[in-house]
């Protein structure tokens, strides 16, 4: 047998194991590059090619720009936004996401517009009390139709463009794509509205992020930090300006709890100054009395305002636990106490439920409200000894938006997009070059870049790789395309357009758009020659035809990227692909030879 025969039974192989769905999709997509291998149609160095392509690098590298946007709080106040529209309605978000993921495809990238949704749609779905199947496929759907909102939605455009411009009339223009994506994008709309819900299979997602938006209210609650609490602020003639914060005498009948600066910094060490607030809880005579003497202005705190306290841009809050054998058992701790390296405070210490007040010996099972700025409480989260019930950065993320480095991030990012679109840098170089600035700036710890990569997107993309390789190396896809065409012999240019279609379909099951655009673009060109008619419209059908990749999980990046958070299998896909597929079918054969002329 040749190896072009040899190949297209390790293609039938591999897409039979994807739908059997007993192996994981890693595991079946190397057997297929091992087996690839084995059978001498590629060498050892071909095989492991992919691990190396720079679409592999883009992606990898756009986890961790995602990962930049969500730890500095951007995609916080993007969720911000989205639940301010979304009002509580599960249709408003689907449609939301599906417009949303297709407006940023010409700025950042199919891959970077499901990335930088994903995480603000698993919150918002957790909010809502639903599961994430519903709306990720739709989203990850919605990127074909804004590939086609601009020339540098999808790398295959700028193929086609050139392809148009050599053996055509004219490149096509920056915008003219989107006279066939405005039909694509309304059309998904209508399409998921009308058959999403039976269509999308209703899977439980494998884990869904904690909803912390009451977070701070609910420490306020617990520890009482609304009950007897005032807040005294320094004005300049206050007799405590100056006067060092380890230094601070309250007198008896107060307890300070925590003390910041104007911008809500903690305010541990040094001199008070102007601006400056003390939280103090303590009978209401106290706290007036030790006010007048100092010259400070007193008032009582309500919990949203002492929720407001607790989590802010500048600082945040870590609920300790410790736990049997830990070595804090037996040291003295009180309510107002800074921490040994004077980066935090200690605000409130319980035991069973009931505040301890004065200096306690710490026990198992005691509870720590503990405050810091942000970098603190991530430093000491992994200290020996203590069990944090919910990691700062996690809080940080969900709770404060555009918190520090939020502008940095998004000057990087603006920078990124500008850099590839105007064809400065390569799609994987620019995505590379703003992953290393996130992290040299430190705005994401090198140990959360690698939590954020979804490896198995990443190994499913490299491993693909030798069978799009082997499939162009043997001439297989050459020469199924070749008998493909020949199929329509003197037909009307209609049917060339629909065989067309029908051929990059079902290459764009286990090949990417981009290598499938790569392949069949000689083939749509002589067609269009021997046909004697314009390739415009050919070269418009081939585009969208290749973004009909809806089939499967591993046609392109953005549908793997949602099949682990969402829990999909294999065979979820097609079910609502399929009428998508036809749609497109619709307007690459009906449509575009209405606009591009034969």
């Amino acid at each position: 047998m040749s190896d072009a025969g040899i190949l297209l039974l390790i293609v039938l192989g591999t897409v039979g194991l994807f739908v059997w769905n007993r192996l994981p999709l890693v595991v079946v997509a190397m057997a297929s590059a091992l087996a690839i291998y084995a059978a001498g149609i590629l060498p050892l160095p071909e095989v492991f090619r992919g691990f190396g392509d720079p679409v592999v690098m883009f992606v990898a590298a756009l986890f961790i720009v995602t990962a930049g946007l969500e730890a500095t709080g951007v995609t916080a106040w993007i969720g911000q936004q989205f639940e301010r529209l979304v009002a509580g309605s599960p249709d408003r978000l689907l449609i939301l996401g599906i417009v949303a993921v297709a407006v940023l495809c010409p700025l950042i990238n199919s891959s970077g517009a499901v990335g930088a949704l994903l995480p603000v749609v698993m919150m918002m779905v957790v909010r809502l009390g639903v599961q994430p199947a519903r709306f990720l496929m739709p989203m990850a759907f919605a990127s074909g139709a804004g590939a086609h909102l601009a020339l540098t939605g999808a790398p295959k455009n700028v193929l086609i463009s050139d392809a148009a411009a050599n053996y055509g009339p004219r490149a096509i223009g920056f915008f003219e794509f989107a006279l066939v994506g405005i039909p694509l994008l309304v059309g998904t709309v209508v399409i998921v509205l009308l058959f999403g819900r039976r269509l999308v299979p209703d899977r439980t997602a494998p884990s869904l992020p904690r909803d912390l938006s009451n977070h701070a209210r609910t420490l306020v609650a617990q520890y009482r930090l609304a009950e007897d609490v005032f807040a005294l602020e320094l004005h300049r003639t206050s007799t405590l300006v100056g006067t060092e914060v380890d230094a601070l005498d309250l007198g008896p009948g107060l307890l300070s709890l925590t003390a910041t600066d104007a911008e809500g910094a903690p305010r541990l060490r040094g001199a008070f100054q102007p601006g400056d607030r003390i939280l103090v809880r303590g009978a209401t005579e106290a706290a007036g009395a030790f006010a007048r003497e100092n010259g400070l202005q007193v008032r009582a705190i309500s919990g949203e305002e002492a929720a407001g306290k607790l989590i802010n841009r500048m600082a945040g809050v870590a609920e300790a636990v410790i736990p049997q054998r830990s070595d804090l058992i037996g040291m003295q701790v009180f309510p107002g106490m800074v921490t040994r390296d004077g980066d935090m405070v200690v605000m409130a210490v319980q035991r069973r439920g009931e505040d301890l007040l004065g200096e306690v010996t710490l026990e198992a099972g005691d509870h720590l409200l503990i405050q810091g700025d942000w970098a603190a409480l991530q430093r000491n989260e992994a200290r020996s000894g203590v069990l944090v019930v919910d990691r700062p950065d996690m809080v940080r993320r969900q709770l404060v938006p555009l918190g520090r480095g939020a502008w940095s991030v998004l000057t990087i990012v603006v920078l990124m997009v500008v850099a590839i679109a105007t064809g400065l840098t390569a799609p994987a170089v620019g995505t590379v070059l703003a992953a290393g600035a996130i992290l040299v700036l430190k705005l994401v710890t090198v140990e959360d870049a690698f939590r954020a990569v979804n490896w198995t997107t990443v190994i499913l993309i490299a491993a693909m790789f030798p069978l799009s390789t082997a499939l162009v190396d043997t001439g297989a896809a050459q020469l199924v395309a070749d008998r493909v065409v020949a199929l329509t012999g003197d037909a009307e240019p209609r049917v060339f357009l629909a065989i067309l279609f029908v051929l990059a379909v079902v290459m764009g099951i286990v090949v990417s758009n981009t290598a499938t655009t790569m392949i069949l673009l000689p083939i749509t060109v002589m067609a269009a020659a021997a046909y004697g008619i314009s390739p415009l419209p050919a070269l418009m059908a081939l585009s969208v035809a290749t973004s009909a990749a809806y089939l499967t999980p591993v046609s392109t990046p953005p549908n793997t990227m949602v099949m682990g958070p969402a829990g999909y299998r294999f065979g979820d896909y097609w079910p609502l692909g399929l009428p998508l597929t036809v749609f497109y079918f619709v307007i690459a054969v009906g449509l575009v030879p209405m606009i591009w002329r034969f």
